[in-house]
């Protein structure tokens, strides 16, 4: 086979529990079953890396930052030797790496386009409030404006460029890569085994009763969990007995605690931290209602991992959102921290089971949008074509 040894340059293979790892690690099963040699790089624990059937490199999280990102650029340089295709997953420094083995051995280069990390950061600084298309036509700090032109390297560099939703292309278009490049590949969570969840009775364990709403959210400012938490006491003044859980971790954990604290709702919020895939089946069974208000979604694994489950979603209008949910149909969606609209739609599904009950079963018939086959068989696609 041509171009079949494909290097994937990733940070979080080993230590993500999330969307990303979890799809490529199941991506990579049906490379090889069709004659694909796969290597990884990755940060991590070289002890975590043993238990796959195909060549997963480590660079040990316990370096300097700085050693550490040279080391994973030399290791990504001899890997690459022996490659004939990059398949680069971030734009942090896998995607730094990426570029550099593009540009001095020449090597095919794919890129998947997920998310902007030059505008996480800024959110996360506090250099800006500005939505992810908005912030494309400003200029910020020095440093911001290193990340998104180095950001802008990677991806004009890239051979291909796979998005996972029309939006992000539209993002990815507006960053400057030509449309040519561009492939919208949905995500798909038809491999996940919904029986194969860990066999524990959450509820008793988490002396848990009454309705349950749920979140799976990295714990950062845009994903707007803290006004989920502001929303709670109204909850708990019309229901009595309502428990939050929010699973995942993030920087935004302390502040997000104290604010449980000071509202007074430490009994009826639960941070379960990052957890198993297994783990995260068995909390989403038990919830009356999946919610995520965040302020930007490329194509959120989490709500398709609730809309296989069996569980309402209520979700904001932003990025992919709007193709993934069809509002009313397969869930409902409010905009983004408007807390009237989401003690509404929290209120309509836990009020109406039948509504709750149609829009489950909707969602359950969309997700053939969203195929494994499909994706798998576009993803083959571009290596064979590059």
């Amino acid at each position: 086979m041509r171009n079949n040894r494909i290097l994937i340059l990733t940070g979080v293979f080993l230590k993500g529990v999330g969307g990303p790892p979890t799809l490529l690690k199941e991506l990579n099963k049906d490379l090889i079953e069709r004659g694909y040699q796969v290597t990884v790089l990755t940060f991590g624990n070289k002890n975590e890396a043993k238990k796959y059937p195909y060549s997963v490199k480590v660079i040990s999280d316990k370096w300097p930052s700085f050693l550490k990102s040279f080391l994973y650029l030399i290791k990504g340089f001899w890997l690459a030797l022996k490659s004939d295709i990059i398949y680069n997953q971030d734009l942090y420094t896998a995607g730094l790496t990426a570029l550099l083995i593009k540009r001095f051995l020449g090597k095919k280069l794919v890129t998947r386009f997920v998310g902007d990390s030059a505008w996480e950061t800024a959110l996360s600084q506090g250099i800006t409030t500005d939505d992810i298309l908005t912030f494309q036509d400003k200029q910020y700090s020095h440093l911001i404006e290193k990340r998104k032109k180095i950001r802008k390297k990677i991806l004009l560099n890239s051979d291909k460029v796979i998005v996972v939703s029309n939006f992000l292309k539209d993002l990815a278009q507006k960053i400057g890569v030509a449309e040519e490049k561009i492939k919208v590949i949905y995500n798909s969570v038809d491999f996940l085994d919904l029986n194969d969840d860990l066999k524990v009775d959450l509820k008793k364990e988490l002396n848990i009763s009454g309705r349950v709403i749920l979140t799976n959210a990295r714990l950062t400012p845009w994903k707007g969990v803290d006004m989920l938490i502001k929303i709670m006491p109204r909850l708990i003044e019309k229901y009595g007995d309502i428990k939050f859980v929010i699973i995942s971790e993030g920087p935004e954990r302390k502040n997000l605690e104290k604010l449980v604290l000071d509202l007074d709702v430490e009994e009826n919020v639960f941070f379960v931290g990052r957890i198993s895939r297994q783990l995260v089946v068995a909390y989403l069974k038990m919830a009356d209602v999946f919610v995520l208000n965040t302020n930007y979604e490329g194509m959120s694994f989490v709500i398709l991992e609730a809309m296989k489950v069996g569980i309402p979603v209520i979700t904001t209008k932003a990025g992919g959102n709007l193709e993934t949910i069809k509002n009313g149909q397969t869930g409902l969606l409010v905009d983004y921290r408007d807390k009237g609209q989401w003690f509404k739609a929290i209120s309509r599904i836990l009020d109406d089971q039948e509504l709750a009950n149609r829009l489950v079963s909707n969602a359950k018939e969309d997700l053939k949008r969203f195929s494994w086959d499909d994706l798998v068989k576009e993803t083959v696609m571009i290596f064979e074509n590059l």
